[in-house]
């Protein structure tokens, strides 16, 4: 065996030496600009030298253009260049994204990329210093294993454009060949740096960022591996700050084979190719040599970021227009104390007297004047007569409300009200005229718990909610910073100002408003609340009071503060539903707090609410990650029927349940009665399906990805048609608001209108390709500092604000009005 080991080795070692002596080398010199064309196969080996230019700095690097007209993958055309800041070595053909390249031009390290003691070393390879101490020469190694003869295509040239200019844009030219190379170093003063790139062609490419080093990063594989890096289309755009890069950095702009790393589905000249033809016909096949020049325009400037005072003046500005309403809040609650002003906006009431029943009281007051003082007995009305709740628990109705309620199993009959009801019974025992007093019997005690529920319960959910999500998007934002790739982030490029380790801080700052005033908000339902309870109104006058459910849609408010700026840190389609969710139920809350203002005993109780957010939430995970024609489908079916379900219920007042009893009930009275008994309330129910039926059909022929603003639309158009329907039937009934709620109301009404517009017009889509979402991107709005989004952010804040004062005072004028007299609708 030791024989058979030592001959196996002569005779390899004999192939070597054979080969070297039947390879001739042959060292050219050339010149720069020049085509040189040398034949080359396994015999012969080129070491072509490029001399040295005259008058060119060390920081201008080389460009090497070198094209193959034959050999594979298996036997490739090895080019090695050496030069005073390192080797490198390629290969022709090569493959990108399953295509060969027979050509390649590459950008060479700048002679001042190399390291200290360079110099000794160049001197000792034979290659001299001009007399300025200054070298720009490069030599290129060529050979190949291929027997058969090729020939090879060679240029040295220097780049017309290398250097960038401050707030000068460049232009110049890539091809998925020709990777293009630029520099920049930042002055002192230069602490941060805008770069913008743009083109008119949609061909996909990468744009990223390299440190002033060698090698220089060029290819595909070579960039996804290091560097800041983003793939664009039309535009892209980053931030850079002088200590990432304290030597300059380099900006390498790439073009991919095809567009599908854009999300632009199949390539230009796909690999689709009817080969099969001139195969059968001609006996050819094309050669994937023939590709199409994918050629890419680009547009580079450099910008300077915004400052530090600037940085400042957006948010001091931001921060006075939000704490304005502050202000105004604390002038307003001032001028109640000037008696003169205290009469336009005082509240007109009943109190309860102390120890007296209040069933003939007549007594109305105004404002501060109030009598304070807690009636003892509960005055019991003429009627005994409830209509059946939600569900049929009864955990938080105490004996005493108990004995006041006489609800009857679900289709029967019922007795009706005797004091202000129309005696002609309608379905299930329904009174053709409804009035509050038979919708309010339970005691004021029950329905403030029942109401605070709802504000105890979105505490719950907010922090179990909230704690996952900052975790969340903090792990989304150390991978982006570790892994370079920008792709990660949905941002507005063009208008993402970093702050500290936030990347997209405008975005984050710009909830303040929904934080400053939920809080404010809350702060004014806690005042009312607290006159409320030092000067006890009449229980049988008014709307009753639902703090509990107005002070959620406050702290609501604040946590879609949070949950917003969690999702600006880092936005994208993994947590899409953190910017969504509590939008959501600010609108659901919404619909609540007005059916429950006319509807106390009948109302949703918190829990059931919650739960169906809960379903919707579900619902635009599933559409968004796993949608398709089947979701769309079952959710288009299940849009209809259970808003056709919620309609059967408002209308018959809760009584309508999918049972055999039930519906046979209500088919005889459709058969008995075909005139609707309630009209008002038939039209609304009439509307609403309208409207649903339209966006559900809309979104079946539409399938939009982004299903979580499809759900949004749903849900915000719904709010928005029950309140001015709410509001046209207060004007309906002769009721009439005071001019403070019509005041807000025009100030919703003006801030909802702009809102909605930027909110439509959007800066990002994360529902596309990264690159495609960056064509929404666009430059800064306002103060330099605020983009449309960001715009969307505050006058929503402040639209949702005002929206919750009006829901809070629109039924102030009724405060002095027997509840048997208040319609329902």
């Amino acid at each position: 065996m030791c024989v058979v080991a030592w001959a196996l080795a002569y005779i390899a070692l004999a192939a070597v030496a054979v080969r070297a002596q039947s390879v001739t080398v042959v060292q050219l010199q050339l010149q720069y600009n020049e085509l040189h064309l040398v034949r080359l196969n396994n015999s012969v080996e080129y070491i072509l030298e490029f001399e040295a230019q005259p008058h060119v700095g060390r920081e201008i690097p080389s460009l090497v253009w070198v094209q193959s007209d034959g050999g594979d993958i298996a036997h490739p055309v090895l080019i090695t260049t050496r030069q005073r800041a390192g080797a490198e070595t390629w290969q022709l053909p090569y493959e990108v994204e399953g295509r060969k390249l027979f050509q390649l031009e590459r950008t060479l390290c700048p002679d001042d990329t190399a390291p200290r003691g360079a110099d000794t070393d160049s001197l000792c390879e034979g290659q001299e210093l001009d007399q300025s101490g200054q070298r720009h020469a490069f030599s290129l190694h060529l050979s190949t294993s291929c027997a058969t003869d090729l020939t090879v295509s060679v240029r040295g040239t220097l780049p017309t454009v290398w250097r960038l200019e401050r707030e000068q844009p460049t232009t110049l030219s890539a091809t998925q060949w020709a990777p293009r190379v630029l520099y920049y170093k930042m002055a002192e003063e230069e602490l941060q740096m805008r770069l913008v790139v743009t083109s008119q062609s949609e061909l996909c490419a990468t744009l990223s960022v390299h440190n002033y080093s060698c090698p220089i990063p060029q290819t595909l594989d070579e960039i996804e591996s290091v560097g800041l890096r983003l793939t664009m289309m039309k535009s892209g755009a980053l931030q850079l700050s002088r200590e990432q890069y304290p030597s300059g950095f380099y900006v390498v702009l790439t073009v991919w084979q095809s567009d599908d790393a854009c999300g632009a589905g199949e390539s230009i000249g796909g690999d689709d190719v009817d080969w099969l033809w001139p195969a059968a016909l001609w006996g050819e096949v094309p050669s994937s040599r023939s590709v199409p020049d994918r050629r890419k325009e680009f547009t580079v400037t450099l910008k300077p970021a915004l400052s530090r005072s600037q940085y400042v003046v957006a948010g001091v500005v931001t921060l006075a227009i939000f704490a304005g309403f502050y202000v105004l809040f604390g002038v307003l609650v001032l001028a109640q104390r000037w008696p003169a002003f205290a009469r336009y906006v005082a509240p007109q009431a009943v109190l309860a007297v102390p120890g007296i029943a209040s069933v003939n009281s007549t007594a109305v007051t105004t404002g501060e004047v109030e009598s304070p003082g807690l009636a003892t007995t509960r005055h019991r009305r003429g009627s005994t007569d409830t209509y059946d709740r939600s569900d049929d628990s009864d955990t938080d109705i105490d004996d005493e409300d108990q004995t006041d309620l006489s609800v009857s199993e679900a289709g029967q009959q019922r007795s009706l009200p005797a004091q202000g009801q129309n005696q002609v019974q309608g379905p299930f025992g329904l009174p053709s005229r409804l009035r509050l007093a038979a919708l309010s019997r339970l005691r004021a005690r029950t329905l403030r718990a029942r109401s605070d529920r709802y504000l105890y319960m979105l505490y719950i959910v907010a922090v179990f909610y909230a704690l996952p999500v900052i975790q969340f998007v903090i792990a989304f934002q150390v991978v982006m910073n570790v892994s370079g790739s920008l792709d990660i982030c949905y941002y507005n490029f063009l208008c993402a100002h970093p702050a500290g380790a936030v990347s997209d801080f405008n975005h984050v700052f710009s909830n303040l408003g929904y934080l400053m005033l939920g809080a404010l908000f809350l702060l004014q339902v806690r005042r009312r609340r607290a006159r409320r309870q030092k000067l006890p109104r009449d229980e049988e006058y008014g709307i009753p009071a639902h703090y509990g459910l107005l002070s959620a849609l406050g702290a609501g408010m604040m946590v879609v503060a949070l949950l917003s700026a969690s999702y600006h840190v880092c936005p994208n389609r993994l947590n899409f539903q953190f910017d969504t969710a509590f939008m959501y139920v600010l609108a659901v809350l919404s619909m609540v707090k007005i059916y429950q203002a006319r509807h106390p005993d009948v109302n949703a109780r918190a829990h059931a609410t919650y739960g169906v957010l809960a379903v919707i939430i579900a619902l635009v995970v599933w559409g968004v990650l796993g949608g398709g024609p089947v979701f769309w489908g079952v959710f288009t079916v299940l849009h209809i029927f259970t808003f056709l379900l919620l309609s059967l219920r408002i209308y018959y007042l809760g009584q309508f349940r999918l049972e055999k009893q039930v519906l046979a009930a209500a088919a005889s009275e459709l058969r008995r009665s075909p005139r609707p008994l309630y009209g008002a309330r038939l039209l609304l129910l009439l509307i609403a399906n309208a409207l649903n039926w339209l966006l559900a059909i809309y979104g079946l022929i539409k399938q939009d990805s982004d299903f979580a603003s499809h759900i949004l639309q749903v849900l915000l158009g719904n709010t928005l048609m029950y309140m001015v329907f709410y509001l046209a039937m207060k004007l309906v009934h002769g009721e009439r608001l005071r001019w403070y709620a019509w005041s807000m109301l025009a100030g919703a009404s003006a801030a909802w209108a702009p809102a909605l517009y930027f909110f439509v017009s959007g800066s990002t889509d994360w529902s596309s390709a990264p690159a495609v979402s960056r064509h929404s991107n666009h430059e800064c709005k306002v103060l330099q500092f605020y983009d449309s989004h960001d715009l969307w952010h505050m006058l929503s804040a402040v639209a949702l604000y005002l929206s919750f004062n009006t829901m809070l005072t629109w039924d102030d004028g009724l405060s002095a009005v027997k509840r048997t007299e208040i319609a329902v609708f």
